[in-house]
């Protein structure tokens, strides 16, 4: 049964959570997508009972830390299992050029030489391109530029064993391209920062983010059928915050609509 792992559910500048991260799985198939921004990665993955061997396919969404700087651990941890023959597979990680061009520099500079040479020979940088289809493990995933305004970011479209659709919309507010991309998704995986009650308090618009408000009317409009809703700050206690929003959701959206919210914490998982 495919399932989706979610090791991390804060924003940028969360503190009691991890950055938004998260797997889908199917037995021994693992495809990572973001790294949340530092080595908690390696602790998450295992909470999570992840063996890091595992992870053997990774998509970086785009450059800002809180995204894409646990993928720099990945790869400081497996070069060096590599180098020693201790790791069987390779390291597929998967993104915009720009950010894979970004990585490899770090990793130029903060690794050792003999590590640093597993990079094309173990560990590989894949550009990927909107509206192109990658088959990853036994999932087809085909790419798209979710236009945002800050940064190159892509979200992407995932075919599941089961039939139905997964939608990834990085972690800025639905625009028409990605309220179209995601249009009928059986899974719709997207950010918001805040309760609208609290808007004020987070300034999720000044943000460049949303409240729990568009996330629930858009997903209607959208057709959705379950929308996963992370990125969020982590001030709120995190004993009440699951409960805190989904009770903030029934205001948004008609008891007879055909769509289920979920507000995950770290470390759950959700049967897809």
């Amino acid at each position: 049964m495919e399932q989706l792992y979610v090791l991390g559910t804060g924003n940028a500048t969360a503190v009691e959570s991890y950055n938004t991260c998260f797997i889908v799985k199917d037995e021994d198939e693992i495809f990572l997508t973001d790294s949340g921004g530092g080595n908690g990665i390696l602790k998450r993955l295992a909470d999570m009972d992840i063996d890091l061997q595992s992870i053997q396919h990774v998509f970086i969404s785009h450059r800002h830390m809180d995204h894409c700087l646990g993928i720099l651990w990945i790869i400081r941890v497996t070069s060096v299992k590599m180098a020693k023959d201790e790791y069987k597979g390779k390291l597929h990680i998967y993104g915009p050029e720009e950010v894979l061009e970004m990585l490899d520099g770090f990793c130029r500079e903060m690794l050792r030489e003999k590590f640093y040479r597993m990079i094309g020979k173990y560990i590989f940088f894949i550009p990927v391109r909107p509206g192109e289809t990658v088959e990853i493990c036994s999932w087809k995933v085909k790419f798209f530029d979710i236009g945002s305004k800050k940064t190159l970011q892509y979200g992407y479209k995932m075919n599941l064993k089961n039939g139905r659709l997964l939608i990834f919309t990085g972690d800025e507010p639905l625009n028409d391209r990605t309220m179209e991309e995601g249009k009928e998704a059986d899974w719709l995986l997207r950010e918001v920062l805040c309760c609208y009650e609290e808007e004020t308090v987070f300034h999720a618009y000044e943000k460049k983010h949303a409240t729990l408000k568009e996330a629930c009317e858009e997903s209607v409009k959208m057709n959705v059928k379950n929308a996963v809703l992370w990125h969020l700050e982590d001030k709120t206690d995190k004993n009440i915050r699951k409960q805190k929003y989904l009770s903030e959701c029934r205001r948004w959206i008609a008891s007879d609509a055909d769509l289920k919210i979920f507000i995950p914490d770290d470390g759950d998982v959700i049967d897809l």
